[in-house]
């Protein structure tokens, strides 16, 4: 496309920038060699869709509306291709796991997520390795979507489609991250279940002591009897020496009279 078409559309949608227009110029170099076999994109709609993304790095207004008319393209399809050239373009700003689990309230799944990433980078060769970088968006979110579906939880259908990757390419690395998932989801439950059935065991002698002791039923041990037995005989022999003294004093008191 030649300058002057590419300033054209540029007007159409209210952009008039320089460094736009030159920021843009060079998405659609790049898109050359690193956007390829995007479907459904002519050469108009790539050029509007760098245009946006110009814009939007560089927080200018843009009439998204009228873009999207003049590429021909339904509203789906055009953000669609905008979210993938976004991806392969390095465009996307990555959001951690923790904000975009709030983002798709999935937030007790970060933990295995996390660890989902951890188990996939040491599974790779060590040159592999260095030249990964988990915090792109398309392992955050495939991560993020493999922990919710191993630990069953209900998310929002736009998390798998918030990668910007293809369909393909996701389905793929989210088949092996649950691989992982079910195995780290597997380990946690094997700790777990021993843990509480110490804990109902534990929980089931408190109750049956303090239903015994209620109802009277806790066996007294032999010292405690011993000890309890000895203070009543004691209690008895007083009572009898005093009785006894009382007998006597009366009758020397008959006696004297």
């Amino acid at each position: 496309m030649d300058k002057e078409l590419f300033s054209k559309l540029a007007s159409k949608i209210g952009l008039t920038s320089v460094k736009v227009l030159s920021q843009a110029e060079e998405y659609m170099r790049l898109s050359q060699v690193k956007c390829v076999g995007l479907g459904s994109v002519t050469a108009t709609s790539k050029a509007l869709i760098c245009l946006e993304l110009a814009a939007t790095s560089m927080k200018c207004p843009v009439d998204k509306e009228y873009a999207i008319k003049l590429s021909g393209l339904s509203p789906k399809v055009y953000s669609s291709n905008l979210k993938s050239m976004e991806c392969m373009l390095g465009l996307q700003s990555s959001l951690g796991l923790r904000d975009l689990a709030v983002q798709y309230g999935c937030l007790e799944a970060v933990k295995v997520a996390s660890q989902i990433l951890e188990r996939y980078e040491t599974s790779l060769p060590a040159a592999q390795q260095q030249d990964l970088d988990l915090s792109k968006s398309l392992f955050t979110t495939a991560a993020l979507y493999a922990a919710c579906k191993c630990m069953k939880i209900k998310t929002d259908r736009k998390l798998a489609s918030s990668s910007g990757a293809k369909k393909g390419i996701f389905d793929r690395l989210c088949t092996q991250f649950q691989k992982f998932g079910q195995e780290i989801c597997k380990d946690a439950s094997s700790v777990e279940k021993p843990v509480k059935t110490a804990q109902k065991r534990q929980k089931s002698l408190t109750e049956m002591l303090e239903t015994a002791e209620d109802d009277g039923k806790i066996a007294t041990s032999p010292k405690q009897e011993r000890v309890e037995k000895t203070e009543e005989e004691e209690t008895q022999i007083y009572e009898e020496w005093k009785r006894k003294i009382l007998e006597n004093a009366l009758k020397a008191k008959a006696v004297d009279s």
